[in-house]
C-alpha cells in the first residue's frame, strides 16, 4: 500500500476552532494508541476526532504496559501511514523510541521533556499549566501578597522551581522555595523559621501528591490563614482559594490542530511543544471569606467557576 495515500496517526495521551483539513479522506485511517482507557484520555480523543470528522479510526490501548505496547506500536507501524500522533506518557515514550519517517505528535503528557530525551523528543501538546498565566492570576487574586511558597522535592522539581522563580520576579513576586527530600520533612518545614510566606502554591510533585498529605497541608494553611493555590479542581473543592484546571476535549482539539498544521506545512526540525491554550480558573469564595481575603471583581468575573 502506498504510504502517500494513507494517513497513519498515533495519538499519545493533559483550542482554537478551525475546520478539518481537506488532506484527510474517509478511506484513510487514523490509528490511535493510548496509554490506557481512563476518562481524560477518552475525552481528549473525542476532541481530536471532532477535528478529523472525515477520517476513520483504529484505537489501541496498551494498558500502561510498555512490553505489551511494543508489539502494538510495531503493528501500527507495519500498517503504514502519513502521520503519527502519540495518548498518555507510556504511549508517547514508546512512539518516541521508534525512528519513523512520517510526522508524529503526542498529547496528554506532563513534562514531556523529562519523559523524552533530546533525541526522542517530538511534536506535541503537554498538559503543563502555563506558569505565566498562573502567576498573573495569583497576583490578581491576592494583591499585596508577594511571598509565594512552593513545597517541592528537590530531586524532582528543582529546575521547575528555578524557572518559576525567574518568571515570578518579572511579575513582582518572590518565590520562597521549600525543598524537601521525603514526606517526613514536611512537618519540619511548616514550623521552621524560614516558613514566612503569604501564599502556598502547590505544584505537581510525587512526594507530596497523596490525598492525605495534601489535605494535611491545606488544613494547616487554613489554620495559619494562608491561602492555597492548586493545580486542579480537587484543590478548590478541598479548601484552596484558587486552582486551575484543563478541559481534556480542548486538549484533544488543540492536538488535532497541531496535527493539521504538520500535515499542511511539514514537520520542523525543532520539536514544537505547545502548552494548553485554554485554562479554567476556579475561585473558592467560601474559603476566601473565612480567611478574610478579598478577591478582585475582575478575577471573579473571568473565573471558569466560583464556589460560594
Amino acid at each position: 500500500m502506498a504510504m502517500k495515500h494513507k494517513l497513519f496517526l498515533i495519538i499519545a495521551v493533559a483550542f482554537l476552532m478551525v475546520s478539518p483539513v481537506s488532506v484527510i479522506s474517509s478511506s484513510e485511517d487514523i490509528i490511535i494508541i493510548k496509554s490506557s482507557d481512563i476518562i481524560p484520555y477518552q475525552k481528549a480523543i473525542e476532541g481530536f476526532k471532532r477535528k478529523f470528522s472525515s477520517a476513520s479510526f483504529q484505537e489501541y490501548s496498551i494498558n500502561e504496559d510498555i512490553s505489551q505496547g511494543e508489539s502494538v506500536v510495531q503493528d501500527a507501524i507495519n500498517r503504514g501511514g502519513g502521520l503519527i500522533l502519540a495518548v498518555g506518557p507510556e504511549a508517547t515514550y514508546l512512539v518516541g523510541k521508534y525512528s519513523i519517517s512520517v510526522p508524529k505528535i503526542f498529547t496528554m503528557v506532563l513534562n514531556p521533556e523529562k519523559l523524552l530525551d533530546t533525541k526522542t523528543l517530538y511534536h506535541g501538546v503537554s498538559i503543563n499549566l502555563p506558569v505565566s498565566l498562573q502567576l498573573e492570576q495569583i497576583k490578581s487574586a491576592f494583591p499585596g501578597r508577594k511571598r509565594i511558597g512552593i513545597l517541592y522535592t528537590q530531586e524532582l522539581n528543582q529546575n521547575t522551581v528555578d524557572s518559576i522563580s525567574a518568571k515570578a520576579l518579572d511579575s513582582g513576586l518572590l518565590v520562597v522555595g521549600l525543598p524537601i527530600a521525603s514526606q517526613k520533612e514536611i512537618s519540619k518545614v511548616l514550623i521552621s523559621p524560614q516558613f514566612t510566606i503569604d501564599v502556598l502554591w502547590i505544584i505537581p510533585d510525587r512526594t507530596i501528591g497523596s490525598e492525605k498529605i495534601l489535605k494535611y497541608l491545606i488544613k494547616d494553611m487554613l489554620l495559619k490563614k494562608i491561602p492555597v493555590v492548586g493545580f486542579n479542581e480537587w484543590f478548590s473543592e478541598n479548601g484552596a482559594i484558587l486552582s486551575f484546571s484543563l478541559d481534556y476535549q480542548d486538549i484533544g482539539e488543540q492536538s488535532a490542530e497541531l496535527a493539521q498544521k504538520l500535515l499542511r506545512e511539514g514537520s520542523s526540525f525543532t520539536p514544537v511543544i505547545e502548552e494548553p491554550f485554554k485554562v479554567r480558573t476556579i475561585v473558592n469564595m467560601k474559603v476566601a471569606g473565612k480567611l478574610g481575603i478579598a478577591i478582585s471583581d475582575d478575577l471573579i468575573k473571568n473565573a471558569g467557576e466560583v464556589i460560594k
